[in-house]
């Protein structure tokens, strides 16, 4: 019997570089095995390219964060993972005041 592909969904906000960005993380995890669905219930895991530049990129980011997160209750998802400019800012205060987040990584350099 194979084993069943993971499926990971990706949300991109903010500039063109996060685009980009999510581009080259579709790259690596569909190289590891991981099957990209468009469907974010769908998904195991769900990353979240963020965007921290200004309040209403913020904002952006904090209630898509929020709103993927009910996934992990009603949906597939078992890991919700936060890059870009909001961690590399907040990280700390990320992991500390959004329990939902499994895990950051940052945009060294760029925001």
């Amino acid at each position: 019997m194979a084993a069943k592909t993971k499926k990971i969904h990706f949300v991109s906000l903010g500039c063109a570089r996060n685009l980009v960005d999510s581009e080259v993380m579709v790259g690596l995890t569909t190289q590891s095995g991981y099957e990209v669905t468009h469907d974010a219930a769908m998904a195991h895991v769900i990353v979240v390219n963020t965007c921290g530049f200004v309040e209403s990129a913020k904002v952006e980011s904090v209630d898509t964060i929020l709103e993927l997160a009910r996934l992990k209750e009603t949906g597939r998802c078992r890991a919700l993972i936060v890059t870009g400019c909001l961690t590399q800012r907040y990280g700390a205060d990320i992991m500390t005041e959004m329990p939902e987040v499994d895990g950051i990584l940052g945009s060294p350099g760029r925001c």
